[in-house]
Formats: C-alpha cells, sequence, structure tokens
C-alpha cells in the first residue's frame, strides 16, 4: 500500500449554524475508487481524506491523507487506515456518502472483520439537491456541475470520471505505470479538495430544516428525525448505549421516553398546546445550561413559553435545539 501525506493550503471559513449542530473539533472529508459499484463483487483501490483540524482560534491545519492499493491485497490496509482516521473526526464530510461511500466501506470493513466508525456523515448531495435552489438551476447535480455552478471548477486539474478511474487501475495493475496511478491519484486528490471547497455552498442550504427532517449527533446519540404535530413533538433516534427502558411524563421531565435495549432507537413525546396555528411549550427546567441560554436568546422564547410553530411555520432551529436538550436529557437518565 501506498500512503500519501502532505499539508494543503485551502482556506476553512467558520460556518456558526454548522457550530449549533456539530462539534467544533477535527472532521474529515472523504471520497473513495472502488473496482465496481457493488461492495459484495467490489474493493476498495483507494482512499482519500482531507483531515480538518482546528489547532485554536486562529489556526487550522488541513491535511490530505490518500491510501492507494498498489496490488489488491492492500485493500485490508487502506480499510484500516482510512477507518483508524475516521475515528479520530467528529463527523465526515461527503458526497453521496451516505448511499455509496460510507455503506461501500462499511460493507468491505465488515468482510475483514475491521470496524468502521458510527461518525455523522455530513453528505453535501441531499443538502444541496433538496434544501437549496441550486437543483432549480442545475439540470445535473453531479459534483463537477455543482464546481461549475460554484465557480471553482478551474481548481481542479484532472480530466476522468470515476468510470475512466476504474478502467485505468486495472491498467495500472498489468503495467506498473507510474503516469496511470498518479492520474488515478489526481483524480481522488481533486474530488476531496473540491469537496472542501464546495462547504462554502452550505450558505445555500436550509440548514436547520434539512437537520429537522434528516437528523443530527447529539451528545450519547443521535437524532434521526423530528416530527411537530398541533399538540406533540416527537423526537427519534439512536442512542450509543442501548437499554430497554421506559419512562413516562413528570414534572421535572414531562414528556414520554422509551428506548429499545436491541438497537438503542429510541422516541420522546412531548405534549404541546397550540393555539390557531401555533403551536408551543412552557420553559421545561433541568436543560443544559448552554442549551437553555440559546433558547432564551431566540425570538420564539416569550413570556417562558418556547413557540415551536409560529402562524403555521415551523421555527426550525427553536424545535432542533429543543429536541436536542429534549434527547440529551433523557439519555442522561438512562
Amino acid at each position: 500500500m501506498k500512503h500519501i501525506n502532505e499539508k494543503i493550503d485551502i482556506e476553512v471559513k467558520p460556518r456558526p449554524i454548522l457550530d449549533m449542530y456539530l462539534s467544533q473539533g477535527p472532521f474529515a472529508v472523504l471520497d473513495i475508487e472502488t473496482t465496481g459499484l457493488s461492495p459484495q463483487y467490489s474493493s476498495v483501490i483507494l482512499s482519500g481524506l482531507i483531515i480538518v483540524n482546528p489547532l485554536s482560534e486562529e489556526k487550522i491545519e488541513v491535511e490530505l491523507h490518500q491510501f492507494f492499493a498498489t496490488i489488491p491485497e492492500d485493500e485490508f490496509e487502506i480499510l484500516s487506515k482510512t477507518a483508524q482516521l475516521v475515528s479520530d473526526c467528529n463527523y465526515i464530510v461527503s458526497f453521496n456518502g451516505k448511499y455509496f461511500d460510507v455503506p461501500f466501506l462499511e460493507k468491505r470493513c465488515k468482510k475483514y472483520n475491521v470496524v468502521f466508525p458510527d461518525v455523522f456523515n455530513l453528505d453535501l448531495f441531499p443538502l444541496l439537491k433538496y434544501y437549496s435552489d441550486i437543483a432549480k438551476i442545475l439540470p445535473r447535480m453531479n459534483q463537477k456541475a455543482i464546481e461549475e455552478y460554484a465557480g471553482i471548477s478551474n481548481y481542479r486539474q484532472d480530466r476522468i470520471s470515476g468510470g475512466e478511474s476504474v478502467n485505468l487501475y486495472t491498467q495500472y495493475l498489468s503495467s506498473g505505470s507510474k503516469d496511470l496511478e498518479r492520474r488515478i491519484l489526481l483524480h481522488n486528490s481533486d474530488d476531496v479538495k473540491q469537496l472542501l471547497r464546495l462547504m462554502e455552498l452550505l450558505k445555500n442550504v436550509d440548514i436547520h430544516r434539512a437537520f429537522y427532517k434528516t437528523g443530527f449527533p447529539i451528545s450519547g446519540g443521535t437524532i434521526k428525525g423530528i416530527n411537530l404535530k398541533k399538540n406533540d413533538l416527537i423526537i427519534n433516534g439512536i442512542s450509543n448505549n442501548p437499554s430497554d427502558y421506559i419512562a413516562f411524563p413528570s414534572v421535572e421531565a414531562p414528556f414520554h421516553f422509551q428506548m429499545k435495549g436491541s438497537d438503542g432507537t429510541f422516541e420522546i413525546t412531548l405534549p404541546c398546546d397550540s393555539k390557531g396555528n401555533n403551536v408551543y411549550v412552557e420553559r421545561i427546567d433541568g436543560f443544559d445550561a448552554d442549551k437553555m441560554a440559546i433558547l432564551e436568546a431566540f425570538p420564539s422564547f416569550v413570556n417562558n413559553y418556547i413557540i415551536l410553530k409560529e402562524n403555521g411555520l415551523i421555527n426550525y432551529p427553536t424545535v432542533n435545539l429543543l429536541a436536542s436538550a429534549l434527547s440529551e436529557m433523557a439519555l442522561k437518565k438512562v
């Protein structure tokens, strides 16, 4: 296996909205190259990761890692090294990684008894497609088309597709050509570098609505989805520490909470009040102090009431933060 490691100079701008949901420690930008689309019959030949590590408020270290299979038997080492790097990160950034890269890695890791870490996947593809107006503008939503839209295509040096990369690798195994190796590595490194640059487009994404629908990590687990009804706020998630548990509403915790020990899935139901097109709850004590301070600073916090829906419109930041606080409060009681 060949390991390419280099510091790179790409500006990483602050993203305050993401900071509300994601820990501000290191994260990884991930892309893989494979011999085909099926993890049952195909293998990983190359993984590329950019590790973004905030060393201080002023300094951010950005480092590229590529693990390349000079022979097919290198796959085990590629998977092991990739899993190790990802395990040290708070989340990963991908493009269609929820549907391809991560499931592919997980299935190939299982073959070798390698544990691929369960890290939150910030997949830019569904965020840009379903929670921004970009899909209304672009006829195709592949990465290179979005790079053209973002005005960063001039940074890309490689001119091959993922399918071409597979063919080049087959030729490489026969010839050992350094030029073919360089072209395959360039395709992968350009993909992850451009993906890091595309994070700038998150400013066009309705992050709060997206995370309401798709979920986000919390301390002790992950919220998988939220549903605000007229008389209930329902939160579904997964705990990192599964246990059979049930708790009924009380004065201190006015919600119903149930978790399955088999898989850690949980559901919280918080009764709400409604009037017309407005849905609200009374202030709940016992929340994390920092989260409570943020909630109280929202315009939707009025006279000790938390307004979840106003004039028929969901206050997504408020609902998400409330869901986060409720879930963490419930999980701590298990």
